[in-house]
């Protein structure tokens, strides 16, 4: 195996001083048996006879397994010491991602567990150390099961239609971070730029007498404003005790607005003081943008904003959902942006958070959705509900992303047009509820292509490859919002819910594969026989989004080859089939 290929730090747009990446060889094991726990491999590393290289999953070449066999239940292990220096700190273990289940082991002794594939997790393991070395263990169930959120991973032992390979285990860095016992943990960013403010929500890791707040604001060498307040010592009026949050707001006068043609970023720092004597510091960063929807349009601080969006899926020939560097990432950011468009629906995917940094800093739109199950169950719903909470908590702080999308095309709420998945439709509204309620500051699709209720943008899912026939479905839906005018035959709004004026947009469309590409795979309807076919068939679709005065932004599929499926304007290595500047020309807005 080769050197570890990511050693960047991993929370680019909240940043500490000091940490430690765990990236790397780890032992490794398949445990198909389910013999690990009764063996008590926890405590005994040398039962995993393979090594891995960390963040890659076994099913990827990167990882040095390259095994696309089904392994529901997979144990890593590592050595590591806690440098020196950090004596007198609590130590975090950080883990960005791993799918499915998975329960740590610190030196033999249960350090936590954690339910989800996409989102973060961190334990504190300090009272599980020991001088010198340590060992840190993890078992991961990763399992067929349709009713958990998995995305586009295959539930099957074949990739098929539109499914892939799964990703087992880590995917994400992991890594050791020491904090003060006083530190904040977790921030959230509001900007206002009516009132050309920002306020901070913040929580901290207990509360304790004689605590402060100092926040600094820059434009680059620039000190913009500072502020300093006290932690609330108040009492709690229910529980009589003190509380472990704040917040607290700093003026940003004249703001330099961010948007994708001018992505101005704001550097902040915070510091929580204990009487004076500073306990913990973060770096970040914000834009000062705002996102609202009048009178059937987007509003993009302040002002219509025609969104021309891009579906990417977020998968790497050497590294499925992992990226052997984060260039790779600034190089899809790029592109997208040189390819016309001003935004991105990152589909069916979490993504590394090093994506979102850089459309933060390059200036992209983005849509955030979650995984989907493939089936309602209560199960299954309750840990959608768990994990997407989670991922917008990780997120909400990125100014590119405007929108977030909780279910797409009644995947994971598939039978909600029966008269008895009443049940469904609750989940259905109450992720909309729940999403605004963590996230008021951004716009909710409730779900995504089809029978939809309550949502900020009604949007629209399409594939036909005529351009007449688009027009001629379009206008059928505009003569009854309740009719199944499109080619998937569902109604786009559930019939209890009558069209209130919402933003429409046509968010899936396109999807063409070319005869020429002699790549084996599929794209929709009948293929174009070359690049020029292809570019001519894109632009009428386009002509026929942009004749409707109410559609007020599209989505094209996709961004790039996906394994079986052939029809991205990138090719499965992320490079563009024809200059980039032709994309320019189709992928045109108002």
């Amino acid at each position: 195996m080769t050197n570890c290929l990511r050693n960047e730090y991993p929370r680019p747009n909240l940043v500490r001083e000091r940490w430690l990446s765990l990236n790397g060889k780890w032992q490794f094991a398949f445990d198909d048996a389910d013999r690990g726990l009764k063996d008590q491999w926890s405590g005994n590393p040398k039962k995993l006879d393979q090594m891995i290289k960390v963040p890659f999953a076994y099913q990827t070449p990167a990882s040095g397994i390259d095994n696309q066999e089904y392994h529901p239940i997979v144990w890593y292990a590592r050595e590591f010491e806690v440098p020196a220096d950090w004596q007198g700190d609590r130590i975090l273990l950080h883990f960005g991602a791993v799918d499915y289940e998975a329960t740590v082991w610190i030196n033999g002794i249960t350090a936590g567990t954690h339910t989800g594939g996409y989102v973060p997790f961190s334990f504190d393991i300090t009272d599980f150390l020991q001088d010198g070395k340590n060992v840190v263990t993890l078992r991961v169930v990763d399992c067929d099961s349709i009713t958990q959120p998995r995305g586009k991973q295959t539930a099957a032992k074949e990739q098929w239609g539109c499914w892939y390979t799964p990703v087992t285990g880590i995917w994400q860095s992991v890594w050791l971070e020491p904090v003060n016992p006083l530190n904040f943990n977790n921030i959230f960013l509001k900007p206002d730029i009516d009132q050309e403010s920002l306020h901070i929500e913040y929580t901290l890791s207990r509360w304790a007498p004689g605590l402060s707040v100092e926040v600094i604001v820059r434009e680059g060498d620039t000190r913009i404003a500072s502020h300093e307040v006290k932690v609330p010592d108040h009492i709690s009026r229910w529980l009589a005790a003190p509380v472990d949050y704040g917040e607290l707001s700093i003026s940003v006068p004249s703001p330099k607005l961010w948007s994708p043609e001018s992505p101005n970023l704001y550097d902040l720092e915070l510091k929580l003081k204990a009487k004076d004597k500073v306990v913990d510091q973060l770096t970040a960063y914000f834009g000062m943008r705002k996102v609202h929807i009048e009178r059937g349009q987007v509003y993009l601080n302040n002002r219509p904003y025609y969104q021309r969006l891009i579906l990417d899926q977020g998968y790497w020939v050497e590294g499925l959902y992992t990226v052997t560097s984060i260039e790779e990432l600034k190089k899809d950011v790029e592109l997208t942006k040189a390819m016309g468009f001003n935004g991105t629906r990152k589909h069916q995917k979490i993504e590394d958070p090093y994506f979102y940094y850089y459309c933060d800093k390059i200036g992209l739109l983005v849509w955030s959705e979650m995984p989907s199950c493939y089936e309602y169950t209560v199960e299954g719903a309750e840990a959608l509900r768990r994990e997407w909470t989670e991922a917008v908590m990780r997120d909400r702080n990125h100014p590119s992303i405007i929108a977030w999308v909780p279910i797409n095309e009644s995947w994971g709420v598939d039978k909600i047009m029966s008269k008895d998945m009443s049940t469904a439709r609750a989940h259905l509204m109450g992720l909309y509820y729940q999403t605004k309620s963590i996230d008021p500051t951004r716009l909710v699709i409730s779900n995504d292509g089809w029978e939809q209720a309550l949502t900020d943008m009604l949007t629209i899912h399409e594939y036909t490859q005529d351009a007449d026939e688009l027009k001629r479905r379009y206008e059928d839906f505009k003569q009854n919002r309740h009719k199944a005018a499109f080619s998937h035959g569902r109604v786009t709004l559930l019939p209890e819910f009558e069209y209130d004026g919402a933003p429409i947009l046509v968010t899936e469309f396109g999807g063409v594969k070319v005869e020429a590409q002699k790549a084996e795979g599929w794209g929709y309807g009948q293929a174009a026989k070359d690049f020029d076919e292809m570019i001519e068939r894109i632009t009428g679709l386009v002509d026929v989004l942009l004749e409707q005065d109410e559609i007020v932004g599209y989505c094209y599929t996709q961004l790039t080859d996906v394994q079986q499926e052939v029809n991205g304007l990138l090719d499965e290595h992320h490079d563009p089939k024809v200059d980039v500047e032709l994309y320019r020309q189709a992928f045109r807005g108002r």
